[in-house]
């Protein structure tokens, strides 16, 4: 058995494609956790040591440095942009301008968004560096981790904030479109695995770079680094 601590941004193409795959090609199970990057961090700095790792690029190169990741076993694997999900049927912002979506946020009843994951720490400094954020927070659902489409499913939110992956990995009519390119943060993710892991986990690293790993991402909304 091998470990992995992974992001949530990759979390359903693992599941239903790569780590099948891997499993069945290597016959060695796959134990995996999947929460932000953030959540990981934490974890792994209170003593705990996955032999995998997958999240924000520049948090597993910092692993790297400090020993606790093989630099010669660290792979950049997708890139992923931020998104917006919203009902099939309910309105959408006027255009695809950064002042339409500004004021369709506005108008929204509630925003649900990440108060862990990258997509929520990028969408609160860009809210507060137009002076928003608090006019948004006032009815926003923050939600300490997980995913936030599902605040569109049982009626907490209208409108969703979350790295594109991630809405699409909620089952559900809705609708899920990256936000304008002005107001956006292209997130990269890379995998590294931990020194003396085996061959097994290196070859986890190997596969995550190859086409049918990269076309299940792909599915998802994530594309080549």
């Amino acid at each position: 058995m091998i470990t992995l601590y992974s992001g949530l941004v990759v979390k359903n193409p693992l599941v239903e494609h790569v780590i099948p795959a891997f499993e069945r090609e290597t016959g060695t199970r796959v134990e995996a956790t999947f929460e932000p990057t953030t959540v990981l961090l934490e974890r792994i700095s209170a003593g705990a040591r996955p032999d995998l790792v997958l999240g924000v690029s520049s948090s597993v190169t910092d692993l790297a440095v400090r020993g606790l990741v093989d630099p010669s076993h660290v792979a950049e694997i997708a890139v992923s942009s931020v998104g917006f999900a919203r009902l099939d049927g309910a309105p959408g912002p006027a255009d695809d301008s950064a002042s339409a979506f500004l004021d369709y946020l506005l108008a929204a009843r509630a925003v649900a968004y990440t108060l862990s994951g990258a997509s929520g720490v990028h969408f609160m400094q860009m809210l507060r560096e137009r002076g928003l954020l608090q006019r948004i927070d006032e009815r926003a659902v923050r939600c300490a981790s997980g995913l936030t489409a599902e605040a569109l499913l049982d009626g907490r939110a209208d409108v969703a904030i979350q790295q594109v992956s991630e809405l699409r990995s909620v089952p559900g009519a809705q609708v899920v479109e990256p936000i304008p390119h002005e107001l956006q943060s292209y997130g990269r993710f890379a995998v590294g695995a931990r020194p003396g892991a085996g061959d097994d986990a290196a070859r986890f690293v190997t596969l995550l770079t190859e086409k049918s790993a990269q076309d299940a991402f792909a599915v998802f909304g994530l594309s080549r680094p």
